[in-house]
Order: structure tokens, then sequence, then C-alpha cells
């Protein structure tokens, strides 16, 4: 990699963090990274106090997208389906932000947020689902 590209690396993933910065999103929830013209984002994109709305996403994504250098983005987020269609961005939520500590169950895009709110033996744990689990068959 010569010096060029590395400038530029480093220019995109700074311009990346001012666009997310400016729309008071949740720094330590997102992780993004510019490699081959390509920007990559994982984790949860959500402010600290509460959800952005499709359309904020939508201008993120064109903002990213009109970045120098930038080509793609490839969006691998907890939280929101993001799929470029041409110009124009389909958003939609997948699942509740939440703050960290909480476990996604279920293989639906629905809402299945658990928020574990305190630390239980894992041992109990299992036993209470293995008894959730007996009594809904029962049913």
């Amino acid at each position: 990699m010569n010096h060029n590209d590395q400038v530029s690396r480093y220019e995109v993933n700074r311009n990346v963090r001012i666009i997310f910065t400016r729309h008071d999103a949740d720094m330590t929830r997102i992780d993004y990274s510019f490699m081959g013209n390509t920007v990559y984002l994982y984790g949860d994109l959500a402010r600290h106090d509460s959800d952005f709305s499709p359309q904020e996403i939508e201008v993120m994504a064109k903002e990213l997208s009109a970045l120098p250098h930038v080509r793609d983005i490839q969006f691998n987020l907890n939280n929101w389906l993001v799929l470029s269609s041409g110009d124009s961005w389909k958003v939609s939520l997948t699942r509740k932000s939440s703050a960290p500590g909480v476990v996604r169950q279920g293989g639906n895009l629905a809402d299945s947020t658990t928020i574990i709110e305190k630390a239980e033996d894992l041992e109990v744990v299992i036993d209470d689902i293995t008894r959730e689990s007996s009594t809904r068959e029962k049913k």
C-alpha cells in the first residue's frame, strides 16, 4: 500500500466518524472501516438516548456514499437493514436498538430483544428455559 492509499483510507475513516458524530451517533456501538473503495459498518447504529428514523439513516448513507474514494457501503448492522436501490436507500429497523448487555433471541426480524437486568448463574437460566419450553409444549 503506498502513502496515498494510506492517507485516503485515513481520510475516509475520519470523514465517516465526522458524519456519525454530526448525527449524534453513539460511537461506542458502531465500528467502521474503509478498504478498497468500500466503507464497512458493523454493530448498532443508534443515538445515546433514542433511535434514528429511517430517513436519518438514509441521509447518513447518502453522505457516506458522497465521500471521495467511496464506491460502496456494506451495512452489517444489528439493528438496521440498509439496502441500496440505485440512487436511493431502503432502510428498515430490524429490532429495537437498546443498551449494551442486550441479547437478541430468535431468528425473525421482528422485535425480539431481551434485556438482561442482572447476572444469574448459567444453570439457573438453562433450568428456567427448559421449564418454560416444557410449559409451552404442554399447552
